[in-house]
């Protein structure tokens, strides 16, 4: 009995929140509205008033915020229908689905090569191990060589105002024999046992190696030019040879040390490696095989009778191959394939042969196409979600493009009406002149030191010398940056702006002393040139607003909408949209 009642009391505790605390309350989605087949949810106004940043006090009018929201839901629901619309009679659009067919198919394509060829194509370690072993040459650290040179570069020949090529090669000649002349005679001095670095330093004209004496490391055969690779890979460790010219000059190259081939370590980079390219051979093998059989069971049907008549003769909507019964090649297809393929083929002069050719080619897309849908990958759910997404992208396009104006473009007359309406709002300078200033007490030091600015000292120090007030004041209040006529007063203002840029001005009185005023620059108001994109865009936008309205009053008339005010006028905003008040002492 004990244990029974002490059950009943846990059970209550539970549900009335005792032991766990209060209960979450769960916002419940409700139905606000309806348009059409289409429903206006809570959670939707929710995610619309986040959305447009809505901001709910005090003094917000909450009904009409929840009516404009509404009103934006609506319009989305009645745009959907449209689109809803659209995409059921995209299945008839025999370009779209041909677009469409063209997109999934590459989609199939992949998954059909994914679960077909790649599951298939298998490498094991055997097969690793002994590529590895048959290839050697492929899988072995090449030799290595260590060299530092001096390099004497050939200066550029002055051949200014000489026509004759004779006297030019002469030059270039005489040129070439004085810089091989001084790369011999460093060469014999570093083979006579000259302190090999003091050389680098001394004549070298290799800037990025003379630091380290002239190293250039280790590397392989083929990394240096051609007549540089093959004179050191010729020598002997510790050998120094050249002269050797190369197209940077004459180099003097003396070997270091060298690092025989040696074969790589089968570690899991290289059996990667292996794996990778043998994967890639099978591959293609199974895929050609499996190209192979389709085109073995392929069945042709051509339009002889389109074929044999010239291109421009025949309605491009006319069909002229049949694959397998099910798939038709159209004449629109010849028309934009054939050109591209008589210039691939060379050919002159073609035939109805040829025409059939190029359509066995592009009838592999078909097989495969087939070949997927025999084998059920075009009801693949990606394939099927994509063909979804696809016909609504098309769709919602199609709209976009029914509440757009898209022959209209802006008349230049138009554009100059926009631009003078709109000149004071958008395109007069409000703050056209950046002007510095410094304050006097007196006429007599605001001229003073007016005449030290004219004499060439700088605005700025005489501002933080003689501007009344801390230095951390004078720092920023020299200096009003651009201003309009209220900032100071339009008297202030006018005399500002009848000073040319760059200008110190006589003193100036005003209510707060003597000013020494400099316009640094002053900024014009935007002329119509510079703004004539923007505007040309704003009319657009404008006009395409206005079609987009009308269409939308037509499909409200149109529809049937239906308002929930009960639960409207319960509706709450979420809470992360209510300001908090804070009251003093609160």
């Amino acid at each position: 009995m004990k244990a029974r009642l002490m059950s009943a009391i846990l059970l209550g505790l539970i549900f009335t929140g005792c032991i766990f605390g209060p209960a979450k309350k769960v916002k419940t989605d409700q139905i606000l509205a309806r348009v059409d087949n289409k429903v206006v949810l809570s959670s939707e106004l929710d995610s619309m008033a986040e959305a447009s940043n809505a901001f709910i006090t005090d003094t917000t009018d909450v009904s009409a915020l929840k009516t404009a929201l509404l009103d934006s839901l609506i319009d989305s629901k009645l745009i959907d229908i449209r689109i809803d619309s659209v995409a059921g009679t995209l299945e008839n659009d025999r370009d779209f689905l041909s677009k469409r067919e063209d997109y999934l198919s590459r989609i199939v394509f992949k998954l059909m090569f994914d679960g077909e060829i790649t599951p298939r194509a298998v490498v094991d370690s055997a097969e690793i191990q002994q590529y590895y072993k048959d290839h050697p040459d492929l899988y072995t650290d090449p030799e290595q060589i260590k060299a530092a040179h001096i390099l004497v570069r050939l200066p550029i020949p002055d051949t200014t105002g000489i026509k004759s090529e004779k006297k030019i090669e002469a030059i270039k000649k005489k040129n070439d024999d004085e810089t091989k002349a001084r790369a011999e005679a460093i060469c014999r001095l570093a083979r006579q046992g000259d302190d090999w670095d003091s050389l680098v330093v001394k004549y070298s004209q290799d800037q990025m190696n003379n630091g380290k004496g002239g190293d250039l490391g280790y590397f392989p055969r083929g990394r240096m030019v051609p007549a540089f690779d093959s004179a050191a890979f010729s020598a002997d460790i510790g050998q120094i040879v050249g002269p050797i010219k190369t197209i940077y000059g004459y180099h003097i190259i003396k070997i270091e040390d060298r690092k025989p081939a040696v074969p790589m370590e089968l570690n899991d980079d290289v059996r990667n490696d292996i794996k990778t390219k043998l994967q890639g051979e099978k591959q293609k093998q199974l895929a050609d095989q499996f190209m192979d059989s389709l085109k073995a069971e392929a069945k042709y049907v051509y339009n002889d009778e389109a074929l044999a008549k010239e291109d421009s003769l025949v309605d491009p909507g006319t069909w002229i191959l049949i694959v397998n019964d099910i798939d038709t090649v159209f004449e629109k297809k010849v028309q934009e394939s054939f050109p591209k393929y008589r210039r691939f083929k060379q050919l002159t002069k073609w035939t109805i042969q040829d025409k059939k050719d190029m359509l066995k080619d592009i009838s592999i897309t078909y097989l495969l196409e087939a070949a997927g849908k025999v084998l059920g990958y075009y009801n693949d759910p990606k394939v099927l979600q994509e063909s979804h997404d696809q016909t609504y992208k098309e769709a919602e396009l199609r709209v976009k493009h029914l509440m757009r104006d898209l022959e209209y473009q802006p008349t230049e007359d138009e554009i100059e009406q926009y631009y003078n309406d709109h000149f004071d709002e958008l395109y007069k300078e409000k703050k056209p002149l950046h002007v510095q200033h410094i304050i006097f007490a007196d006429s007599a030091t605001a001229l003073a030191v007016r005449d030290s600015i004219l004499a060439g000292a700088d605005f700025k120090d005489m501002a933080l010398r003689y501007y009344p007030g801390e230095p951390e004041i004078r720092e920023v209040a020299y200096d009003l940056g651009y201003i309009s006529d209220e900032e100071l007063g339009k008297r202030f203002y006018d005399y500002a702006n009848s000073l040319q840029d760059g200008e110190v001005s006589l003193p100036f009185k005003t209510e707060w002393g003597y000013h020494l005023i400099k316009l640094v620059n002053r900024r014009e108001d935007k002329k119509l040139s510079q703004v004539k994109p923007g505007i040309r865009k704003a009319l657009i936008d404008q006009t395409d607003a206005g079609v987009a309205t009308r269409l939308l009053n037509q499909w409200r008339a149109e529809a049937q909408i239906t308002f929930d005010n009960k639960a409207i006028n319960k509706y709450q905003f979420p809470e992360n949209l209510r300001s908090v008040q804070v009251t003093p002492g609160g």
